[in-house]
């Protein structure tokens, strides 16, 4: 009796690396563009560049290393590379670093535009709302990142099929 049975394939490893030293950078410079840090910085170029500095070495290529290269190394051998696949796990590996942090650091109390977010070491529920809305703001640019990557390392592979 034959069958066929799907044998994955990877694409070459040039993609993969590629996508994970340029995709973060990208992410960090969309998210710099849409969300400028630096107030006071006149310069809306510089503003962005710098912006996109601090988000690209604070928050995406550390998330990348520790969550979402892992993630591939694990994932890739049980699950496609899929659009969707890789957009949910580059939400979930920008997001949860973000989420873990929120949820352990709290200071005694914070306000922000006058409303209370922190009182007596507690999240406030405008405080709650404002930690989920940014945590929901990053996992978006992480879904964005994981269908860059998908661009980059996996659009266009095909699975071969194997005669048993």
């Amino acid at each position: 009796m034959d069958t066929v049975r799907p044998e994955r394939s990877y694409p070459p490893i040039w993609r993969i690396i590629a996508a994970f030293l340029i995709v973060p950078g990208v992410a960090a410079l969309v998210m710099a563009i849409m969300m400028p840090a630096y107030d006071g910085i006149s310069d809306p170029l510089e503003r962005i560049w710098r912006s996109a500095l601090v988000f690209a070495v604070v928050g995406a290529y550390p998330a990348t290393v520790i969550l979402g290269l892992p993630a591939f190394l694990i994932l890739r051998r049980r699950f496609e590379a899929t659009l969707l696949n890789c957009s949910l796990t580059g939400a979930v590996a920008a997001a949860l670093p973000w989420l873990i942090l929120s949820s352990l650091i709290t200071p005694d109390s914070a306000s922000t535009g006058g409303r209370a977010t922190v009182l007596h070491g507690s999240l406030t529920p405008y405080g709650w709302l404002t930690n989920l809305t940014f945590i929901g703001q990053i996992a978006l640019f992480g879904a964005g990142g994981g269908m860059l990557f998908w661009l980059f390392a996996a659009a266009g592979w095909k699975i071969e099929k194997v005669d048993l």
